[in-house]
């Protein structure tokens, strides 16, 4: 008698399942629902997006694009956002990255400006992009966008490409909505020295220097340095094994370094050699000899005693943990610790120094 009384609640409560679920469906099928469900789902979105928590007494990193030009993946290409107080940069800005960076909730209106490490597509290829997020955002200048010889051309085709894009939306929706003073893209020319460092912007306890990295044959290629209160961040842009970067990055709290996994790379330049795709073949062979394999950077790290080595720029970018688990084959022997993928969305947080032990570094979004 027991079991078919349970038998009995067991059916019925399947069937306020099924009720429920027909219930839900047919709910989605009315216009007033769908209207209501989406308002809301905007309306907490728009109230998100002016959740600006970046920054103040932190040094702070977003990533917002961590692939390389290897690879068709969900990631973004190069893009690492570094805020400071009230100062906002970004370094480099690669396809789809100014999507991820609205994505994650970077504070673009803010943007103080963008450097570029080199001249690369995967480097440059959103700086129009970053330009409109930021415009539309209430930017209150040009963009400025710092990098070595070559950078004027660089801007300059950007400001001519995207010139009758600008006159449209100003047009559009007015000055007192778009300014057409804040309008384009400003070059800031780095002339970095072959050893050392130069600093190219100090204010309000930011200070970032900019240092030469061996990436040939293309000239100039340049690393970044952001220091505040104490903390520091240090960005290797493209670059072979480099002492210049670790003489840069010395006691740095944390070492931003791309990687290139040799094996990975064999792999499918092996199977673009057996569909006779030589070209595609040669052009993934050549990057072997400038860029830096994982336990590399893991050297590097240690010959500059930073506290946390973060890889990026992965060529090419991990598609699974398989993957991953390749790209960190070796580093453990070197390194025992402080070693860490990146990832599109991931946030390191790096509240001010107190005292004379090692500060503390909050890493969210692996």
């Amino acid at each position: 008698m027991l079991r078919k009384a349970l038998k009995v609640v067991s059916w019925i409560g399947a069937g306020i399942i099924v009720l429920a679920v027909v219930v839900f469906l047919a709910a989605m099928n009315i216009e007033v629902v769908q209207d209501r469900l989406v308002a809301n789902a905007v309306q907490r979105g728009v109230l998100a997006g002016l959740d600006d928590d970046w920054g103040g007494d932190k040094l702070e990193v977003a990533f917002c694009g961590t692939a390389s030009p290897m690879g068709n993946g969900p990631s973004a290409q190069q893009c690492i956002g570094v805020l400071a107080g009230d100062k906002f940069f970004i370094v480099d800005a690669g396809a789809r990255s100014a999507a991820r960076a609205n994505e994650i909730g970077l504070p673009m209106g803010r943007l103080n400006g963008v450097l570029v490490t080199h001249f690369h597509s995967d480097h440059i290829s959103a700086l129009g992009e970053m330009h409109l997020a930021s415009w539309v955002r209430g930017r209150p200048s040009k963009l400025d966008v710092y990098g070595g010889p070559g950078i004027n051309q660089v801007v300059d085709g950007f400001n001519m490409a995207y010139g009758l894009d600008y006159g449209y939306r100003i047009a559009h929706h007015g000055m007192a909505v778009l300014s057409p003073a804040n309008a384009g893209l400003k070059a800031r020319l780095i002339n970095a020295p072959e050893t050392g460092a130069v600093t190219i912007y100090e204010e309000d306890g930011l200070k970032i220097s900019a240092f030469t990295v061996p990436h040939p044959p293309i000239t100039p290629a340049y690393g970044y340095r952001f220091d505040y209160r104490g903390r520091s961040v240090v960005i290797s842009g493209d670059t072979k094994k480099s002492g210049r970067l670790a003489a840069a990055a010395q006691n740095a709290d944390v070492l931003i370094h791309e990687v290139l996994q040799p094996q990975l790379v064999k792999t499918i330049t092996d199977a673009l050699d057996t569909a006779e795709l030589d070209a595609l073949s040669k052009l993934l062979t050549d990057t072997l000899d400038y860029h830096t394999t994982p336990v590399e950077a893991a050297e590097v790290a240690n010959a500059a005693n930073v506290d946390t080595l973060v890889f990026n720029h992965f060529a090419p970018p991990p598609p699974n943990a398989i993957a991953e688990r390749i790209y960190m084959r070796g580093v453990k022997q070197v390194r025992p610790q402080g070693a860490v993928l990146s990832k599109d969305g991931m946030r390191i947080t790096l509240p001010p120094k107190t005292g004379d032990g090692p500060g503390i570094i909050e890493i969210s979004g692996e």
